[in-house]
């Protein structure tokens, strides 16, 4: 059996812990992964000063984050994504509304959302009204509407504003 050791952990390490977490490792995943990655240090007398100092960083980032997501969230709430894809007469689709075309038209709008942010567990394949879901933050989760029409359609609209 390896030997275990405490380490601080210098940044978010997944399955692990977060920055400024102390947890016990084994020592050979420590030396080879955690210490040369720079992600972790060893629990020192010293290093528990950066303990709290990491925690209080973290904290601080984290509310950061938080109001920036759920300002985006409020902006998101209030606006309808419209994808034209090409159909046939009875409206069905030639393919789909991926998620990265939703992401493409959110960029359009001025909206820059990250593809780990739009939960689309499957493709759009039917014209309609759709709901995506939104992961934002770890405790800011909402719904973005997606209205999926067909090209002719769409320039119909288009034509009619």
């Amino acid at each position: 059996m390896g030997k275990s050791i405490e380490v601080i952990l210098l940044d978010d390490v997944p399955e692990l812990g977060r920055s400024g977490d102390a947890c016990r490792v084994r020592s050979g995943y420590a030396r080879n992964f955690l210490f040369p990655q720079k992600l972790a240090t060893t629990m020192t007398a010293g290093t528990k000063r950066l303990i709290e100092k990491k925690r209080a960083e973290a904290v601080a980032r984290l509310a950061k984050e938080k109001e920036e997501a759920e300002a985006l969230l409020q902006k998101l709430d209030k606006l309808t994504v419209t994808c034209s894809v090409k159909a046939n007469a009875d409206g069905r689709l030639f393919g789909s509304v991926s998620a990265a075309d939703v992401l493409a038209k959110l960029a359009e709008a001025g909206v820059a959302l990250q593809k780990k942010q739009l939960a689309m567990y499957e493709p759009f394949k039917a014209l309609g009204d759709h709901e995506a879901a939104l992961h934002l933050h770890p405790e800011v989760r909402g719904k973005l509407k997606v209205k999926v029409v067909a090209e002719k359609m769409a320039a119909a609209s288009a034509d009619a504003e």
